[in-house]
Parts: structure tokens; C-alpha cells; sequence
């Protein structure tokens, strides 16, 4: 009886140095986040890298340039031309935007809208104000094919110029050298997704604040956007280094909600050593990893223009 009790208290101790030794062994800590979205859950990222959109074209000093039309500071214009309405991208008075003048009622044949700015300008912004344009009664319209010459017809009595307080996102996508109005309606661009509440949306990049990035993404430079600090915008997070197979950016807005703008701030999104990444779907589950240590975010000064396509 005896020598069975030492057995037992052997083995006990045995089984105990056992289970502390387990238990002192280091395990690299799964990201976890109380967020419901989950890899097993989230909506697939397409396998298109290209999309196709409806388009328009301006006179720019005698020239044509191709535009998108993709956001609008009123509802009603939204609602009529299907695109996003964004009251949050008014982050100053219209009339500190370069002008789009539109021509209303009479027009010469064939005439476009003019654009008061382009891409390479130090003026040139995505947004634009939106000003009306009318040829007043018994003056035969002419073609409009540069902004001085609308400004100069004005003055001449010519025609009427109203500025609007509506702002447009209508960033240059390409700019020519012919006079000749293209007959194409639409246009193909690279595109790029991201997650916004576990559902993916489809994005284009098309302008940013920061030079050297628009020449790596091949985009416009656009300096004139930065109306205000970048924290004031939406956030557009991107994992840098490690990160979850096919992890794209994630949204920290998007259409249909309250303070979805076009205009971005850029977080970079980094992994600490030793955290196992997860696919991140959500902006809660990224902030919510931020504050358990799982993660660093690190702002950004730089403004991106990049407009929200297609959601879901």
C-alpha cells in the first residue's frame, strides 16, 4: 500500500512538471476581434482589373480631356445622373474649386462642358464648381473651347455666367491633344476593392495630394484638394508588410452613408511581430485590433480622390 501511494505521488509530480512546462511554451497570438465578420464569412474579392463607366468630355485651352462624373454635393443631381451623392466632400465654398461651366438652353453644335483647370495646372482639383453658362437672346452661340474665351464672351454681354454652390467629383482621366469631341461613351480603367462591413466595394484611384505617389500610381497630382487636414476625411486603410492572403484595403465609409466622401485619408495598417494577421472586412474590427495591441496605425497627410464605384 505503501509503495503504491510513492507511485502515485511520483507520477502526480511527473504530470505537473508536465503540464507547467506546456504551459510555458511560447504560441504566437492569433489576431481576434469581436467583430462578427470573419475570413470563413467575407464576400470574395473580384478577379477584374478593369472596369468599365459611362463618360463625358470638356474644351480645355482648344484641346479635349475625358472626364468621369462619380460624385455630387446635391441629392437631387445625384439622384438624376445615378451617381454618389456626397454632402461631406463640400469642405469649402464652391467658388474655391476650379469651374466647370455647363452650357444651358442654346448651344453651338456639338458643344461640351469647359473646364477652368487640368491635371498638371497648379489649380487643378477633381472638384469642381459647377457654373451654368447661357447665350442671351438674339447672339448666335460659337463653340466654347476655352475657359478665358467664356469669361471674355461674358464680359462682352455675350453670355451669362451663374455659379452654383453645387461641387462635383469629376476627375480628368485622360487629356489630349485633339480639338475633336471622341464619339466613345465609355471608358475602361484599372480598378482596385476594398472591404466595407464585411461586403466588398469597387474603387478607382485617380488623383492624390502627395507628387511622388501619383507617379508611382500613374495617377493625377492634386495638391489643390487638400482643402483641409487629412484626419477630417474618411479613413482608407492599407495593410503594409505581412497580411492575410488577398487582404485588400478597407473603407471607413462608403456611399449612403452620412460622411462618405470621394476623398480619403490614408492610414497605413502594419501588423505587430508575432501576431498571426486575419482578413480584415471591417473599419470597428481594424480600430478594434489597434486598441488590443495587434496592430499600429499610422496616419497619413495624404488625400487620395478615390470614388466608390460599385457597392456590394
Amino acid at each position: 500500500m505503501g509503495r503504491r501511494l510513492v507511485y502515485a505521488c511520483a507520477l502526480i509530480a511527473i504530470l505537473g512538471l508536465v503540464a507547467t512546462a506546456c504551459s510555458s511554451s511560447k504560441k504566437t497570438p492569433v489576431a481576434t476581434s469581436s467583430s462578427p465578420a470573419a475570413s470563413a464569412t467575407a464576400a470574395a474579392v473580384p478577379t477584374a482589373t478593369t472596369i468599365t463607366l459611362p463618360v463625358t468630355y470638356g474644351f480645355y485651352d482648344g484641346h479635349i480631356d475625358t472626364m468621369l462624373s462619380t460624385d455630387v454635393s446635391n441629392k437631387a443631381q445625384a439622384t438624376a445622373l445615378h451617381i454618389n451623392y456626397s454632402a461631406a466632400m463640400l469642405t469649402q465654398a464652391a467658388n474655391k474649386y476650379p469651374s466647370l461651366y455647363r452650357v444651358s438652353g442654346r448651344a453651338a453644335v456639338g458643344q461640351p462642358q469647359v473646364f477652368g483647370s487640368q491635371p498638371g495646372e497648379d489649380d487643378y482639383s477633381p472638384l469642381w464648381q459647377e457654373v451654368t453658362v447661357k447665350w442671351k437672346a438674339g447672339v448666335t452661340p460659337v463653340l466654347l473651347t476655352k475657359d478665358d474665351q467664356v469669361k471674355e464672351m461674358a464680359s462682352k454681354g455675350k453670355l451669362t455666367i451663374t455659379p452654383t454652390p453645387i461641387v462635383l467629383n469629376c476627375p480628368i482621366v485622360r487629356v489630349s491633344s485633339s480639338s475633336t469631341v471622341p464619339t466613345a461613351k465609355t471608358i475602361t480603367l484599372p480598378v482596385t476593392y476594398g472591404y466595407y462591413d464585411g461586403h466588398v466595394d469597387t474603387m478607382l484611384s485617380t488623383d492624390v495630394s502627395n507628387k511622388a505617389q501619383a507617379t508611382a500610381l500613374h495617377i493625377n497630382y492634386a495638391a489643390a484638394m487638400l482643402t483641409r487636414p487629412a484626419k477630417t476625411f474618411p479613413a482608407l486603410y492599407r495593410v503594409s508588410g505581412t497580411a492575410a492572403p488577398n487582404q485588400p484595403q478597407v473603407f471607413g465609409s462608403e456611399p449612403g452613408e452620412d460622411d462618405y466622401s470621394p476623398l480619403w485619408q490614408e492610414i497605413t495598417v502594419t501588423w505587430k511581430p508575432g501576431v498571426t494577421p486575419v482578413l480584415l472586412t471591417k473599419d470597428d474590427q481594424v480600430k478594434d485590433l489597434a486598441s488590443k495591441g495587434m496592430l499600429t496605425l499610422s496616419p497619413t497627410p495624404i488625400v487620395l480622390n478615390c470614388p466608390i464605384v460599385k457597392v456590394g
